[in-house]
């Protein structure tokens, strides 16, 4: 018998339910390619606005839409697996994908639940396409 998978994903930074179920519906629809992620991210930032990972995924958003630079969150994360799931998106998506690379391939034996951060070569690779 093989064990089991564990989907780890990164501790969420908010206390508020709210932002959290509109943070993981926001990412599962911008995965999705659904239009309405911005709404639900943003939704999200609002229900708790120092929720560092709904930042992120309203940024990556923000990106997807308007193929603008990616914008970081102004505010700094508090904990190290949103550190590390900030950073990753960071440098992934200003074009240091060698370094995005091995952080992400870290991050992702901690949390291979981090839907975000597996999607991330997806999101590069349908934009040079």
């Amino acid at each position: 018998m093989t064990p089991a998978v564990r989907w780890e994903a990164p501790p969420l930074g908010t206390s508020a339910f709210d932002a959290a179920v509109l943070y993981r519906d926001g990412v599962a629809a911008l995965i999705a390619g659904v239009p309405h992620a911005d709404r639900l991210l943003a939704a999200s930032v609002s229900c708790d606005p120092t929720f560092v990972l709904a930042q992120v995924g309203l940024s990556v958003s923000r990106y997807v839409a308007t193929g603008l630079a990616y914008a970081p969150p102004a505010i700094a994360p508090t904990g190290r697996a949103e550190r590390h799931h900030a950073e990753i998106v960071r440098v992934w998506l200003t074009g240091d994908h060698r370094r995005g690379v091995d952080l992400r391939r870290e991050h992702l034996l901690e949390y291979p639940g981090d839907v975000l951060i597996v999607w991330l070569p997806a999101l590069t690779a349908s934009r040079q396409a």
